[in-house]
Formats: structure tokens, C-alpha cells, sequence
């Protein structure tokens, strides 16, 4: 079957729809998939059935009205919802259709199909049949995205004769063919799913498939070599105080073979916070040191910046490592000296923020970028160390971006994990504070420091903008300061100079400081005592800068407390605070990110949305991901084969043409 006019039932004005729809050839009318799968044997309370979507009730007829005799004749039936035990009910409303009057029946119960409109519950010209006669009002039915161009039951009886009538001369695999029969004709909700999810998977491994077959790109050939002795990772631990992990000491090992391979380097560190990703990027910038090339750590503050210089400080003392920290608060004439030796070669490893990306700085042989904190810079930026010359790149993160999970599946990027010390396994309480409780949450973090705990209290924005007057840093000192008036509190963010930030943190490390009052830039890199972590508004950050707060607390193994203050009630923004409460684990919180916001774009620069598969739409969630890893390498091949030649070759073509650029451009 070629044509769509070789289809039973299309004629030239059906033809003509389905051309509306975007839909020209027999492959496009199959890969139009349900949008909506309603369970008819599983009726719903009307109060939770969804506006404008089709729905399942049940009820006992109560009364009815007479047909009005003129205009669309009219009549209404008002029930009892069976489902619903607090005793609510529904209506139905008929137009047109008098003859149905009859079949109604006080004290009877019967089953509804029909789209609940906004407002009051009355379906209008539903679907019905006696409860105890259920004939048609059974098993799954499906709903098409078809804009009103067709009818629902004549675009399913095209699909229906399209798949029957494929042959063995079409060509389509036998698992294609079974997954799209269940996919649009399913005996149950989880058989539709079990066909979506075939469906998903067969085509993200065509997309991989063709990513991996067109992607040779060059540029991943190592052109740049590293003169490593073979003891470096003996080398490296002598100049050390501190004993690595188990698993630090395999990511040492991770990191060199990569080194010494042919190809560029290219991996995540993950790891929660407080397990020690660090020692490992500081391991890479020794390896480069000690071969002569250069190192550029970045990271997205001055303060985490500033305390990993300190931290590598002794061990660059130790190996003779020439290292120096660029920043914006860097003085003038130090920060020139700093670029000459950048310059030259003769400074080997820099730490700094986003000025380690400016156009005056040019070093004579970067080869290695170490990116901490990840989700705080975006994929343009990271690519800037890259075109500074460092092919090869480390990356820190205690919640890998939902982008990066989905690369590593696309073989890009791979993956180290670094395990928390067994006595360093925090213990933090996670609670979501409405507007209401605010207060009484601030009361308690006041009792709190009282007793000598330390406290953080996290701020959206330093100043005030319309509808968050009292959650910006000087708002919240104006409106709730008297709450910690006999408390030692300093405010921290962005604006202050370097050296005043890091005055205010020394304080509070010391403990002469109990609270502290900032905006998210204590998120990354402040290693304290403290035991409270509070962030207002916080279902205005993303799941990743929340993992990343409350990991600011609790982290020599004490109880602790974490408060995600609610500004908004709406129903995805506390999914999202109720998913970051249950979960602790941070490669789990990115699995629930990449599931709730998307992975963004494969390959492009948006790091959020939904990540479809090319052909047929669907999301490319982790299962599907997984799915389509475990298929066996004959069915990959063969479902790959086909989708890509024949099934959705236009959809194909194009994705084709998209990692074509890509390699062209990068």
C-alpha cells in the first residue's frame, strides 16, 4: 500500500482533510497516535473528571424533563454519581435526539462517554448504555488529535483498514506492525501503554542509530597529548592530607585513562554534595600541570571559586604547580600578571567564574576545562573554554542537567560517580511551608539560632519587583527583621565586592554569624555548620539549585532542616517541590527533572522542554531511553532500517540534516 487513495473508505474530499492534517502517504496516517486513552470500563466521579477532556461516569437516573417541541427539541437527565460517595451527581443533556427520552428510566443505572465541559457537570449528546447491558462502552477508547477536520470513528476505521491491509511486500517488521495494533487498538490502558512505549523506543534507537552513523566528527580524535608517568595517581595522593574514597580513587583512574586515550575527554563527576567531586577535578588539573599543558577550572561564583584556589593551594605548594585565582574583584595590576603568565605558559592552572570566558584572556596551551556546578552555565558557555583550546572536559555535578543524561545515552558523554563517606550521610528533614506557616517557620528558625544553630535563609532576587516585595533580601530584612533582632545576621549576594563576601563568610564559618540572609549565591561551594536551610519562593528554582541548597546544611552529619517556602500553589509547581522533598538522592532528583521539564534540545543549546523523538513525537523520557538500549541489536537494526527508510524517512531526513550542522559547526 503506497497511496492513501488505495485506502477502503477515501475518497477525494476525505483525501483532502487528511491533507489539512498534514498527513499525504499511509505512513503519516499510522504515525497520527492517539493523543488520549479513556478506560470505559473504569468510570471516574465527576468532580475529578478533567475539563474538556472525555470521560467515564455512571449514574442512577433521578429525573428527567420533557423534550422541548421546538428549536434542538431538548431534554436533560439529571443522576446520581455512582462513584461518588459524598452523594454528588451529574447531568446529560440530548439535542435532537428526543427518541432517547424513553430509554432513560428513574431508579436505573447507566455508563456515559462524553467531554465534561467547564463549569457544571453535563455532558452534552453523550454516549450511553445500560450499566448492566454494556456492549459498546467497554474496553479502551482512543482519541486522535484531528482538530475537528475528521470524525474520531472515521479516522479509526482508516487506520483499522490501513494496517490490514499491509503485506508482507510493505516491508514493516512484524514488531512495527504489532506495537502500532496496539497502539491504536488497545484491550487496555496498560496494553496502549506497553504499545506507546515500543513505539518511543524503537524510534529513539533509530535516532541513535543515525546519530552515531552520520556524528564522525574529527574533533573527537585526541590531537593533543598527555606525558604521564604511569605512578601519577601515587604521585598525586602524596600530595594529599586527606585518604580518597574507593570511588574517588576510580574516577582518578576514569579521568587518566581518558587522558591517555585517543579520543578527547569528555565526562560527568556526579556525586551529592559534600562527596568529594572536587578531589577529582583536582586530580585532571594536576595531570595537565604536570605534562606542561594548561587547566581552567570554572566555577559559578567567587566564593566557590575562591575556596577551591585555597583548597588546591597546598597541593600545588607540594608539586610545584604554578596556579593562580581570576576573578572580577581580582586587582587590577594582579590580575595583568596573572594574564601574561596565562599568556605565556608559565601559569598552569587558573581557577575563576565567567571571567575565565573573556576576550582578553588567552593562554598558550589549554587542553583541559574542569566545569563545576554544571546546571549554573549554559551550553554556549561551556563551549567558550572549548574554543579557548581545551578539547578535553570535566564536569561537577551533584545533579547532572536532564541534557546530559540524555547525551550519555547518545554515547557523548560518560559518567563517574562519587559516593559520599559513609559517616558524612546526611540526615535533613525536607518540608514545604505555605504562605500561611511563614511566619510560624521564621519564629522557629529564630528559637533555632538561639540555641546556638546556624541558619540560612534564602532570598529570590536582592530587590524588590511586583508581587515579591517581601521575599527580596532588603524586603524580607524590612518586613520580618524584627523576628531576629537578638540574633547575629549579616546579608550575602552578588552585589557586595569579593572582599566583603568572603569577610561575611569567614564570620559565619567561624560561627560568629548565626544567620545569614543571601540570595542563591551560597547555593554552590559554602561549606558550614549549619543546620537550617530555608528558600523562599522556591518553586521559583529549578530542582537543581534546590538539591544544591539544601545540601548547604547538615553536612558534618548533624540533623538538619530544609524549608522550600511556597509562593505559588499551582498544581506543577508543588509536583515539583513534593518531588525534590521525597527524594535526597541527587542523580534521582535529575531523573525526576528530566521527566517533569524535558531534556531541551539533543542538539542545540536549550537545556529544558520536552525532548521528542524525531519521528513520531512521543516523549524521550529515561524508560524510553533505557527501553530502547535494551533492544536486541537484530530488532534495533531492523526497526532502524525501516523507520529511517521507509516508515518516517522525512522526519529522519531532517534530524539527519540537524546533527549535519551541528558537526559542521561545532
Amino acid at each position: 500500500m503506497t497511496t492513501l487513495s488505495e485506502i477502503k473508505g477515501v475518497g477525494s474530499a476525505t483525501l483532502h482533510k487528511l491533507a489539512e492534517l498534514g498527513i499525504r502517504t499511509p505512513a503519516k496516517l499510522l504515525l497520527r497516535l492517539p493523543s488520549k486513552y479513556v478506560d470505559l470500563r473504569s468510570p471516574v466521579r465527576a468532580a475529578d473528571a478533567e475539563c474538556g477532556q472525555f470521560c467515564v461516569l455512571e449514574g442512577k437516573a433521578v429525573a428527567k424533563t420533557s423534550p422541548s417541541k421546538r428549536g434542538k427539541k431538548g431534554f436533560t437527565v439529571r443522576f446520581i454519581d455512582l462513584k461518588d460517595e459524598r452523594g454528588g451527581g451529574f447531568k446529560a443533556t440530548f439535542f435532537n435526539q428526543p427518541y432517547y427520552h424513553a430509554a432513560f428510566k428513574e431508579g436505573e443505572c447507566y455508563r456515559f462517554l462524553g467531554k465534561m465541559p467547564e463549569g457544571e457537570a453535563v455532558l452534552v449528546n453523550p454516549v450511553f448504555e445500560p450499566a448492566d447491558k454494556i456492549v459498546n462502552l467497554d474496553g479502551v477508547f482512543t482519541v486522535y488529535p484531528l482538530r475537528g477536520k475528521l470524525g474520531q470513528s472515521t479516522f479509526k476505521k482508516l487506520v483499522r483498514e490501513t494496517l490490514n491491509g499491509l503485506t508482507s511486500k510493505d516491508g514493516m517488521p512484524e514488531e512495527v506492525l504489532s506495537a502500532l495494533r496496539t497502539a491504536h487498538f488497545p484491550s487496555s490502558s496498560l496494553e496502549a501503554e506497553e504499545g506507546i512505549a515500543l513505539l518511543a523506543a524503537y524510534d529513539a534507537a533509530t535516532a541513535v542509530n543515525i546519530y552515531k552513523t552520520t556524528l564522525k566528527r574529527g574533533d573527537t580524535d585526541r590531537k593533543v597529548f598527555y606525558d604521564l608517568p604511569k605512578n601519577i595517581i601515587l604521585s598525586f595522593l602524596s600530595a594529599l592530607d586527606v585518604t580518597p574514597t574507593p570511588s574517588q580513587l576510580r574516577t582518578f583512574e576514569e579521568i587518566l585513562s581518558d587522558l591517555t586515550s585517543n579520543r578527547n575527554m569528555s565526562r560527568i563527576v556526579s556525586g551529592d554534595v559534600g562527596s568529594g567531586k572536587t578531589l577529582t577535578a583536582f586530580f585532571a588539573a594536576y595531570c595537565a600541570a604536570l605534562s606542561g599543558r594548561q587547566c581552567a577550572v570554572m566555577a559559578p561564583t567567587e566564593i566557590l571559586a575562591s575556596q577551591h584556589a585555597a583548597k588546591f593551594r597546598e597541593i600545588a605548594k607540594r608539586a610545584d604547580i604554578s596556579f593562580a585565582l581570576l576573578t572580577s574583584s581580582t586587582p587590577r595590576t594582579e590580575a595583568e600578571s596573572i594574564l601574561r603568565d596565562l599568556a605565556d605558559g608559565s601559569m598552569k592552572v587558573v581557577f575563576g567564574t565567567q571571567s575565565l570566558l573573556g576576550k582578553n584572556v588567552d593562554f598558550c596551551d589549554l587542553t583541559l576545562a574542569v566545569i563545576d556546578e554544571q546546571h549554573k552555565f549554559g551550553v554556549n558557555e561551556r563551549a567558550e573554554l572549548q574554543n579557548k583550546g581545551a578539547k578535553d572536559v570535566l564536569t561537577l555535578t551533584a545533579t547532572p542537567i536532564p541534557r546530559s543524561l540524555a547525551l550519555t545515552f547518545y554515547e557523548d558523554i560518560a559518567v563517574s560517580r562519587v559516593e559520599r563517606r559513609a559517616e558524612a550521610a546526611p540526615d535533613i528533614s525536607t518540608k514545604i511551608v505555605s504562605d500561611a506557616k511563614l511566619p510560624d517557620m521564621l519564629r522557629f528558625i529564630a528559637s533555632e539560632c538561639k540555641k546556638g544553630v546556624q541558619a540560612f535563609i534564602v532570598c529570590p532576587s536582592i530587590r524588590d519587583s511586583e508581587g515579591f516585595e517581601t521575599l527580596s533580601v532588603g524586603g524580607f530584612e524590612k518586613e520580618y527583621g524584627g523576628i531576629f533582632k537578638d540574633i547575629p545576621h549579616a546579608v550575602l549576594h552578588g552585589r557586595l565586592s569579593g572582599e566583603e563576601k568572603q569577610s561575611i563568610m569567614r564570620s559565619f564559618s567561624e560561627g560568629e554569624i548565626s544567620l545569614l540572609i543571601a540570595t542563591s549565591v551560597v547555593e554552590v561551594g559554602v561549606d558550614t555548620k549549619a543546620s537550617v536551610m530555608c528558600v523562599l519562593a522556591a518553586d521559583r528554582f529549578g530542582l537543581a539549585s534546590l538539591h544544591q541548597l539544601r545540601g548547604r546544611v547538615g553536612r558534618k552529619g548533624q540533623k538538619a532542616y530544609c524549608f522550600l517556602h511556597a509562593s505559588h500553589t499551582g498544581e506543577r509547581a508543588l509536583a515539583r517541590l513534593k518531588a525534590i522533598a521525597e527524594c535526597s538522592d541527587g542523580g534521582k532528583v535529575a531523573e525526576r527533572d528530566f521527566e517533569m521539564r524535558g531534556a531541551g534540545e539533543l542538539l542545540g543549546t536549550i537545556q529544558s522542554g520536552a525532548t521528542l523523538t524525531p519521528a513520531l513525537q512521543l516523549p524521550m523520557t529515561p524508560s524510553v531511553l533505557k527501553r530502547a538500549r535494551e533492544l536486541p541489536e537484530e530488532v534495533k537494526r531492523r526497526v532502524s532500517d525501516y523507520f529511517a527508510s521507509s516508515f518516517a524517512s522525512d522526519a529522519y531526513r531532517e534530524f539527519t540534516e540537524k546533527i549535519v550542522r551541528v558537526t559542521l559547526d561545532s
